[in-house]
């Protein structure tokens, strides 16, 4: 039988051949060339932001040769992307939509991206939305009150509450000589969980590393042909929970299951260039992250993260026990709060609430330990309005997986993380219904 992923593709690819304008699957190649060229023009101004290439070498070689300005950058991407707009795909098929809004999308995003590396001032809100597609709901300390009050009855003391979560999760911390085998029997884990469900590239694998000295806690660099490398930062405190959170995030069915399906589907089967290079600043950040958070939550249902944590991970890190029961009320209570991190940044990145300000935030409403507000700062520095995409892309990705599956079974779940992984991630993918009509029509 084959996967529904695969099953979607070729319904989708069907339907194309069928109803799409003759000419209007061609006129996208010059312009997605285009496309990336410019990516990769940018990408001389700003290390951060080509994730990964792996299209023509003599491209990047030319544009490094013949470096563009930032201005120009921007000028050339905001008129290709009117240029693919003007395209005229009424009465084509859902993919060819979707490949005409993932190119325009993102050399608006581009365009927006280049100017701001130029100089440009933009308030976080309006940055995330003109880069990412989407702008985060906005909370008054007041929204988090019965979150804290709940945590304050979990973790009863006289301590501050910041302290007392800090103490209570440090219980779990894998010691950093135990790291490794940890985060790889994670990543094993949840790429057999995944093969059950889901059919991968044939030859794809992964690499893990242990690096220090980094703004995160975990990276995958997607190299191409289905082969990945994993980053674990070490001198970040990682715990018990890590090896199933960095597990399916990460590697599978996240990010490094993602590159490699979107590989394989549109680069290497269908010859759609734009798929050569991953912007890290762009609109598929949401369902990036958005897919590797909730990623977890589709591959260990019910008990089975932690009789996994408690069967096979403990011995690895050296921990007698954990109270796993605690940590699940705490990890409910603590996510109701899980965009106190995005209001700090939006204040702090305004120019609203100094350093100050913003650390007795993070400590208060996020519950960051003081030792790590440096972190905090570091990322949000970096990557700014980039912190979206884990909230607000796992709240994005989950209503479109109920839209398809709104009974929550287990199956359901699957089926419609993989039909969402199969497709270009973009926009129009997950911010309108007619998404969940073509999942539910794809099943």
């Amino acid at each position: 039988m084959r996967t529904l992923a695969g099953l979607a593709l070729l319904l989708l690819a069907a339907a194309c051949a069928r109803h799409s304008p003759p000419d209007a699957a061609a006129r996208f190649d010059p312009l997605a060339e285009r496309y990336v060229k410019l990516a990769l023009a940018l990408g001389e101004h700003d290390s951060d932001y080509v994730d990964a290439y792996f299209g023509p070498a003599e491209w990047r070689a030319a544009a490094h040769d013949h470096p563009q300005s930032l201005a120009a950058i921007a000028q050339a991407a905001a008129e290709l992307a009117a240029e693919v707009r003007a395209i005229d795909t009424t009465g084509a098929d859902y993919l060819l939509q979707l490949r005409q809004d993932y190119i325009a999308s993102h050399l608006e995003s581009l365009a927006t991206v280049a100017r701001l590396r130029d100089g440009a001032r933009l308030s976080f809100d309006e940055e995330s939305r003109q880069v990412y597609g989407f702008v985060a709901p906005s909370f008054p300390p007041e929204h988090y009150a019965a979150a804290l009050a709940e945590i304050d009855a979990i973790l009863p003391g006289d301590k501050p509450l910041h302290e007392r979560v800090n103490d209570f999760r440090l219980q779990s911390r894998v010691p950093v000589e135990n790291l490794e085998a940890v985060i790889r029997a994670g990543i094993e884990e949840c790429r057999a969980r995944t093969l059950q469900h889901m059919s991968l590239p044939a030859g794809e694998s992964f690499r893990l590393e242990m690096v220090s000295g980094n703004p995160w806690g975990a990276y995958n660099w997607y190299l191409g042909d289905g082969q990945g490398l994993i980053q674990m930062e070490t001198s970040r405190p990682a715990f018990v929970g890590s090896a199933t959170r960095i597990g399916c995030h990460e590697g599978y069915p996240g990010h490094h299951a993602l590159s490699s399906l979107l590989d394989q589907n549109f680069l290497q089967q269908r010859g759609w260039i734009e798929f050569s290079v991953l912007p890290l600043f762009s609109p598929q950040g949401v369902i990036f992250e958005g897919s590797g958070d909730f990623a977890e939550r589709v591959a260990f249902p019910g008990d089975s993260k932690n009789a996994f944590l408690r069967d096979s991970i403990l011995p690895l890190a050296g921990i007698d026990a954990v109270d796993f029961a605690t940590d699940d009320r705490l990890n409910a209570a603590t996510k109701k709060m899980r965009y106190a991190g995005i209001e700090a940044a939006r204040h702090y990145l305004d120019g609203d609430w100094d350093r100050a300000q913003t650390e007795d935030w993070i400590t208060h409403y996020a519950l960051v330990a003081p030792e790590r507000t440096d972190a905090w700062f570091g990322f949000a520095e970096r990557y700014r309005a980039y912190m979206i995409n884990y909230v607000l892309g796992e709240d994005l990705v989950e209503a479109y997986i109920r839209r398809a599956n709104p009974d929550a079974d287990e199956e359901g779940d699957w089926q419609a993380l993989a039909t969402l992984l199969s497709l270009p991630p973009t926009p129009l993918l997950i911010a309108t219904d007619q998404a969940a009509g073509h999942v539910s029509a794809a099943q």
